[in-house]
């Protein structure tokens, strides 16, 4: 018979698992949630993910689309983590950037940890915006 094998974090002593169909599981620990908003209100806060008890975000991928009612000196849109709903206080930046009219930008495969009771917000100064963003949670 067979001696059992595991790998184990030596750090924390947790044991990989094997998915349900079988997989090793080396990649993220869930599938992604998308939530979408269209920031249509200028230096307006509109919170994308609240806090969860227990559990810290792990943002994947942002996508960003400016449409043709941004002006001429093009609209900067922050994403930002913050303390309180709604709140346009950023308790950290997760990006900045300048959105020309009817521009897209996809900014995938990213791995931004979100540190547990805070919430994430979007704010624009010309609009109109629209935010996708996709995440999953893991236990703090």
């Amino acid at each position: 018979m067979a001696a059992p094998v595991y790998i184990v974090d030596p750090k924390t002593g947790n044991k990989a698992t094997v998915s349900e169909f079988g997989q090793l599981t080396i990649s993220p620990v869930d599938y992604s949630t998308p939530v979408q908003e269209k920031l249509d209100v200028i230096n307006t806060a509109f919170t994308m993910i609240e806090p969860v008890d227990g559990k810290l975000i792990i943002i994947t991928d942002i996508l960003l689309t400016a449409n043709k009612s941004v002006g001429v000196n093009d609209a900067t849109v922050s994403i930002y983590t913050s303390t309180v709903k709604g709140d346009l206080v950023a308790a950290g930046n997760i990006i900045e950037l300048e959105m020309q009219q009817k521009s897209s930008l996809p900014i995938t495969g990213i791995n931004t940890k979100i540190d547990a009771g805070l919430y994430v917000n979007a704010k624009t100064d010309d609009n109109d915006i629209f935010v996708t963003i996709m995440y999953y949670r893991v236990p703090v």
